[in-house]
């Protein structure tokens, strides 16, 4: 077909990652895909015709949706003339040549990149500052991530590592919640700051980030509790392996030590950032600063106690924050609450727990 119309094109053979591939021991990958390059406009793009087909797992929206209805088989189109520099997060040409890249990208660098799925060409996500190290913890240290995402955009972040079970014979898939906030900055961008920490006694596992558009609640009515954010609301974007570096004592000792839970963010009819506190656990009698960041409109936020107790929070213009200063002093499930202007609604915002 491209000989028909005097197009330059080729196939190229090389490997196709999958989010979970790690570099193997003698650095090269195996042969496991082809896919064609071709030169339209004096630039060269890429055609992967696989897994733009419809019939491809991901593509394939043939079975019935939340109504019943048959769903169209959809081609993707991103996999049509798809640019060199987004290529290389998932494909790997056997011959450096085939990347036409200046320079091209070496093996170690492809797989320091994070995996990427189509979410996160098609919500343009940028990865700021972007530092290999970062993902490479040492004792309690956190990653963090910044992301530059399209507007009304939202993210949800886990960690996924495998435990082995009490038997010793076999793994369970292990989950644990990271935190991801999305806020848009001073100038204009909008930005979502990823945190998260592999599970103790874990030395390996993904950070998976899921983006897509922000999900509210169905109702227009204030709630008095709305789901929690989670996984199921957003589809896969990218994913980052996340190492920890530690002897075998320090691992044992940490396998005792209770995994770290951040706040849990609830999908709401506003959107705000939670500042402080961003663990979960707060401890009885203790003092906590509650700090919150919005966008630039007013609401009333307040933080409620198990027993219903509503203690407001002073809002500052100027940088639009909202901030106080509680002492905890019931056990039980504390929020953060907007309230509503009419009707004496409320909904939630983000939740801790008190334990003793």
């Amino acid at each position: 077909m491209a000989k028909a119309i005097d197009l330059e094109a080729q196939v190229v053979y090389g490997y196709l990652r999958r989010h979970k591939d790690t570099m193997a021991a003698d650095g090269m990958p195996t042969e496991n895909h082809a896919w064609c390059s071709v030169k339209v406009g004096g630039e060269y793009r890429f055609i992967d015709c696989w897994l733009a087909s419809p019939c491809h797992q991901y593509n394939n929206k043939s079975n019935n949706d939340n109504n019943g209805d048959t769903m169209p088989l959809v081609v993707e189109p991103h996999w049509f003339l798809c640019r060199p520099l987004d290529m290389i997060y998932t494909h790997f040409p056997t011959s450096a040549v085939d990347q036409y890249l200046e320079p091209p990208v070496s093996i170690n660098t492809f797989f320091a990149l994070p995996f990427v799925c189509l979410p996160f060409f098609q919500h343009h996500i940028h990865v700021l500052d972007y530092d290999p190290a970062s993902c490479e913890l040492v004792g309690d240290k956190m990653c963090h991530i910044t992301l530059q995402i399209d507007p009304d955009i939202a993210c949800y972040a886990e960690v996924e590592t495998r435990t082995t079970q009490h038997d010793m014979t076999r793994t369970a898939l292990l989950k644990t919640r990271g935190l991801a906030q999305s806020l848009d900055d001073n100038g204009g961008d909008r930005i979502c700051k990823i945190k998260a920490q592999l599970p103790p006694g874990q030395w390996m596992g993904w950070l998976k980030i899921y983006a897509g558009p922000r999900v509210v609640p169905t109702t227009g009515t204030g709630q008095q509790q709305q789901e929690k954010l989670g996984a199921k609301h957003y589809p896969l974007a990218l994913c980052f392996r996340l190492t920890q570096q530690m002897p075998q004592i320090q691992q044992q000792q940490q396998q005792q030590q209770p995994t770290f839970d951040f706040v849990h963010i609830h999908v709401c009819q506003y959107e705000f950032y939670v500042q402080e506190p961003q663990c979960y656990q707060l401890y009885p009698l203790q003092k906590y600063n509650f700090s919150v960041k919005s966008n630039q409109t007013h609401h009333k936020l307040a933080i409620r106690s198990p027993n219903g107790r509503l203690y407001k929070l002073m809002y500052y213009p100027q940088d639009h924050t909202y901030d106080g200063t509680i002492t905890v002093s019931e056990v039980g499930q504390w929020t953060l609450v907007c309230l509503l202007h009419h009707a004496g609604g409320l909904y939630v915002v983000a939740s801790w727990e008190c334990k003793v």
